[in-house]
């Protein structure tokens, strides 16, 4: 995810000044993250907890929007800005543009919160009714 969003328009011919910012910045922020939710979710498995659905969702989620980023960071080329799902077209490329500000800030906040769920994963689960059971209070308990 972090090299197509720091790299994938070099495959469509768009590559610029821009790739190394991105690079050094949301690529390594993404990579960080997601490789980090990555050995939690392993270390969850290794304990023989389970990793629990949102986790996935979450990374997913972060996938996915990761994958409309790509689609949407402009880059500064001969002919100007443009992006991979736009080009150099207007009103298209300010649209691109516009979105993908908010698309990079929701696609770290999912990449965050998923390695919060898998840190949390990893550290096993206690339900407040297994804490507290009713049934072993029962036997201290002796009828007067």
């Amino acid at each position: 995810m972090a090299a197509w969003i720091s790299f994938g328009r070099h495959l469509f011919g768009l590559g610029g000044d821009l790739t190394i910012i991105y690079a050094a910045t949301l690529g390594l922020i993404f990579a960080a993250l997601l490789v980090s939710t990555g050995l939690a979710v392993r270390r969850t498995a290794r304990l023989g907890f389970e990793t629990r659905v949102m986790t996935y969702a979450f990374l997913i989620a972060s996938g996915l929007i990761g994958i409309l980023l790509g689609l949407t960071l402009p880059d500064s080329t001969p002919r100007g800005l443009q992006t991979i799902i736009s080009g150099a077209t207007q009103p298209g490329l300010d649209i691109a543009i516009g979105i993908a500000n908010p698309l990079g800030v929701i696609g770290i906040a999912t990449a965050i919160i998923a390695l919060v769920f898998s840190i949390r994963d990893s550290r096993g689960r206690i339900t407040l009714v297994e804490s507290w059971s009713d049934e072993d209070d029962v036997d201290l308990v002796e009828p007067a």
